[in-house]
């Protein structure tokens, strides 16, 4: 038989900015706070190594996605301090 018909290159910067970009949806789609801002803080270090492994348009491309998921990022840690410190106290207290 022959070669495969496409082989996934992990380390491709434009798979790892793809895979960046999903998780910013998975992120803005889900409802628990933590995980959203564990997707997007994921994201930006794709995002991240992506940059630091493309092209000179994908380095542009990549500064301007970072810039994206920093300000998402931001904007949701307050709601994911607040879920967090009501999760502590309620495993503190027993659920009650």
């Amino acid at each position: 038989m022959g070669k495969p018909i496409s082989t996934l290159n992990v380390s491709d910067p434009k798979l790892l900015v793809g895979l960046a970009i999903l998780l910013v949806l998975i992120g803005g789609m889900v409802i628990d706070p933590l995980v959203g801002f564990i997707c997007f803080m994921l994201s930006g270090i794709l995002t991240l190594i992506a940059g630091l492994k493309g092209t000179r348009r994908m380095r542009y491309i990549t500064f301007f996605l970072l810039i994206i998921i920093a300000a998402v990022t931001i904007l949701k840690f307050p709601e994911t301090s607040h879920h967090l410190g009501v999760y502590k106290s309620k495993t503190v207290t027993g659920g009650k």
